[in-house]
């Protein structure tokens, strides 16, 4: 694997690529990144994937191109039984996310935004390097838990907002990834996973609340 993503097309995906490098699952955010409904839908189909593969101990999420995610991207509509579908995709990928019972890690392997931030902090561990860069705005609500991780797991330095996590090496990031990866899919993460977000459902509603707010009867709308 390479700091820059070059991953194979796979078959039946074209928002993401899923391969297995020995008993690591790889799953490659394509770019453009954004995480719409065909990426919710193929990262659920995937993550069923990854849990009945015996071969696979572990899976890692990383972006491509520099990028790991650019955030949400809701459908054009903006009618309320498509933000709500839009939004139950993002509660199942949760659900399928929290159920796996494999080790998950993120790679944030150039920049994240907003609700990409999100997503990467899913992860039991989140790996990041020093061209791993964090955008935040309020161009769209929070979601995928992120109102509890991301002010759990990012803090600021000098100005600059930083991941906590796991730094690895600017050059090579990926391969350093792998091979850390590979030592640390033992831990059994996930039996420790739902402690970590004990209210968990209660938060999905309630970010649930405030996502079709946002985009129904505030100025998200615009």
């Amino acid at each position: 694997m390479t700091h820059k993503s070059s991953a194979p097309s796979v078959e039946g995906f074209s928002r993401i690529s899923f391969w297995r490098e020995e008993s690591v699952g790889v799953i490659t955010l394509l770019a453009p990144g954004y995480i719409d409904n065909p990426l919710l839908e193929e990262l659920i189909q995937v993550f069923s994937i990854a849990s009945l593969d015996e071969k696979v101990s572990s899976v890692v999420v990383t972006g491509s191109n520099y990028i790991f995610s650019r955030g949400i991207k809701v459908p054009e509509t903006k009618m309320y039984a498509d933000l709500r579908d839009f939004y139950k995709r993002i509660q199942s990928l949760v659900l399928f996310w929290m159920a796996l019972e494999k080790p998950i890690f993120s790679a944030v392997n150039g920049t994240v935004t907003n609700n990409g931030l999100a997503l990467a902090l899913l992860g039991d561990e989140v790996f990041y390097s020093e061209n791993s860069k964090v955008v935040l705005d309020k161009e769209e609500p929070i979601v995928l838990l992120g109102s509890t991780t991301i002010p759990e797991r990012i803090g600021s330095r000098e100005g600059i907002l930083k991941i906590r996590g796991i730094e690895t090496g600017k050059e090579g990031m990926m391969q350093e990834v792998f091979e850390r990866t590979k030592q640390l899919q033992n831990i059994s993460y996930q039996r420790v996973r739902r402690k970590k977000f004990p209210d968990f459902e209660r938060i999905l509603l309630q970010e649930e609340i405030d996502f079709l707010d946002f985009y129904l009867w505030c100025e998200g709308c615009k």
